[in-house]
């Protein structure tokens, strides 16, 4: 007799409950908007230089920084210069850039993604830019400026 597959059952098999996709999920969301933008890309190639719109791969990491955090957003951003190395400059089709102007075009837009997706983080309140790091050293020398022994000096 099959067992009728209940809720916890249906949740497992859509990988609601699963521990081995639920960390691979967002990084499998980023490369698909990437795979995405680039299929995007690609169709519009014969009407419009996609050397030209290449930054159209910034929409990937800031929408991948405001749903999945900075982790994910700074992630996404080094996929997207790949993305945007291999398939708008020339050659297309190869990691090999001609032009040194489009190197610094292309590290320029790493530049931006990581600072867009950081500024993003921010701005949705992304715990792990906006917290503030705990430095043992800073504490001990804050709590000894103020400790009686101090002030007696």
């Amino acid at each position: 007799m099959a067992l009728k597959p209940g809720p916890t059952r249906l949740a497992f098999v859509f990988g609601k409950e699963s521990r081995i996709l639920q960390p691979v999920a967002p990084i499998l969301v980023a490369f698909s908007a990437i795979l995405l933008t680039t299929v995007v890309l690609l169709a519009v190639d014969p009407f419009i230089d996609t050397e030209a719109l290449a930054f159209i791969y910034l929409l990937p990491v800031i929408v991948m920084a405001m749903h999945y955090g900075s982790t994910v957003g700074v992630l996404t951003s080094f996929a997207s210069a790949l993305a945007a190395g291999y398939f708008c400059f020339p050659p297309k089709f190869s990691f090999f850039i001609s032009d040194p102007l489009n190197v610094a075009e292309l590290g320029f837009f790493l530049l931006l993604a990581v600072i867009a997706s950081k500024a993003v983080a921010v701005v949705t309140k992304d715990d792990r830019v906006t917290r503030r790091p705990k430095w043992p050293l800073i504490g001990w020398w804050r709590r000894q400026r103020r400790s009686p022994e101090h002030l007696a000096r």
